[in-house]
């Protein structure tokens, strides 16, 4: 791996290049869902020390609703410290006499649950007695809320991937991160405004929720706090950073997959492709709002791409990257040599490094430039004291994509197969120069800002 110094990060791009993105397209394919909104902070690190900092001051500071989705509930220090402020907010909600409701959403606790366990349509409702065998508290521990736990995960390749919190109707987090134990680099992202009444009507279709009323019918109280400034001090922790930024154009782009019996790589049609006297099939994808959208920003790119994913097996990705470097487009990619492996391998039939070779192996002759670099060979690799060990990403597991230094997409969403095939995502595209140097400043592991040539 080469120096951090040589590495960077997001390439300053000239207003110039930035022709190629619609924005109209976008408002189309996003179904009504593309408004101005204000990013309000913006934090990176661990799944810990983004919860401790972000999340839970968040959910602490509500008055009337919590909502919380997550794909992977698992026990955890992150676990342990949901609860406690879950019982910091039944003890508010006391004091004030009122009741809060809060509604946790996830898809899997173990691979064994996910294969023996799926759900129907609607979902498992667990029932107050069955709260302690998740971890959460007893009933007895939180007079304050009115809680609902759902789980949905649909066999055999159903995994509901999405995650966010929704806090009073007027606070939106887009983390990377599940409620888990593993120590991987995440992003975080909490807005107001549109977005949020988007994200509340994404969600109240799709959990199907007679609790979660209409956006529209819902009123906060006054004394609602201002989210701008939720936040936690601890030094310790990866802080999260006002982002100072005006209302910015926000995307929320939802992509709901049907469960499939057969990975794509053994359907009829992909096995059939590959005979010798048979025309390779174009690649093609499930035409939803994320996917799309993610097509339109990496065939449009002018001047470079920047990219931050867990994993690449994706053939529609690999195909419009090797299409930007053609163009003349300069490419950075994050990702890992070495997570979920077996996971790629079910899914897609291959690995990361196998695919990044292939795509070397290509560009080598196209005109842009094509910098990769694995996260666990690396930044990852460092020895770390014991006492810091929660709050050191050793694996990249955030999901961005920012394209000539002006369009940010994040959220569930990974680069691989199993997110573009059968996984439910949900991303959100941001519309900021200031939002995507903010990011670029919190990176700790490469050149941050870097001017186009």
């Amino acid at each position: 791996m080469e120096d951090d110094s040589t590495m960077p990060l997001v390439a300053r791009s000239s207003p110039q290049a930035f022709p190629g993105f619609d924005s109209d397209y976008v408002r189309e394919v996003s179904e009504g869902r593309r408004a101005s909104s204000t990013p309000l902070l913006m934090t990176t690190g661990t799944g810990y020390s983004i919860h401790k900092s972000l999340i839970i001051p968040s959910i602490i500071a509500a008055n009337s609703e919590v909502i919380l989705v997550t794909c992977f509930w698992a026990p955890s220090a992150t676990r342990d410290a949901i609860n406690q402020a879950l019982k910091e907010l039944s003890a508010k909600a006391m004091a004030t006499g009122s009741k809060i409701s809060v509604q946790i959403c996830f898809s899997s606790s173990s691979l064994a649950q996910n294969m023996l366990l799926p759900t129907p349509k609607s979902g498992q409702r667990y029932p107050p007695a069955a709260w302690s065998k998740l971890g959460l508290p007893e009933q007895r521990e939180i007079p304050g809320l009115n809680l609902r736990v759902i789980r949905k995960f649909f066999w055999p390749f159903g995994m509901i991937h999405s995650k966010y919190v929704i806090v009073d109707r007027k606070l939106a987090i887009f983390p990377s991160c599940n409620v888990s134990w593993e120590r991987w680099y995440e992003v975080a992202v909490s807005m107001k405004g549109p977005v949020v009444d988007h994200l509340v009507s994404f969600h109240r279709d799709f959990w199907s929720d007679e609790h979660i009323s209409p956006a529209s019918d819902y009123h906060t109280e006054d004394n609602t706090p201002d989210f701008a400034f939720v936040g936690n001090a601890d030094s310790s922790l990866h802080n999260p950073a006002r982002l100072d930024a005006d209302v910015v154009p926000t995307t929320l782009l939802p992509s709901p997959h049907s469960p499939t019996l057969l990975p794509g790589y053994l359907r009829p049609r992909a096995v059939i492709s590959h005979c010798p006297c048979v025309p390779e099939a174009p690649s093609s994808f499930p035409q939803t709002p994320l996917l799309t959208t993610t097509y339109h920003l990496l065939s449009t790119a002018r001047s470079n791409i920047t990219m931050l994913t867990p994993n690449v097996t994706e053939p529609t990705i690999l195909d419009l990257l090797w299409g930007a470097l053609e163009r003349g487009v300069n490419v950075c990619l994050w990702t890992n040599r070495n997570l979920m492996t077996t996971e790629q391998l079910v899914t897609a039939g291959t690995t990361t490094p196998r695919c990044i070779q292939t795509l070397k192996s290509q560009s080598r002759t196209l005109r842009g430039r094509l910098e990769v670099f694995y996260f666990d060979d690396g930044a990852g690799a460092r020895t770390v004291p014991a006492d810091e060990l929660e709050v050191t990403p050793i694996k990249l597991h955030a999901k961005v994509t920012i394209v000539d230094g002006r369009e940010m997409m994040i959220g569930s969403g990974n680069m691989d197969v199993a997110s573009w095939r059968t996984s439910q995502e949900l991303g959100v595209l941001l519309g900021s120069m200031e939002v995507v140097e903010k990011f670029g400043r919190q990176w700790k592991y490469s050149d941050l800002l870097k001017d186009t040539d």
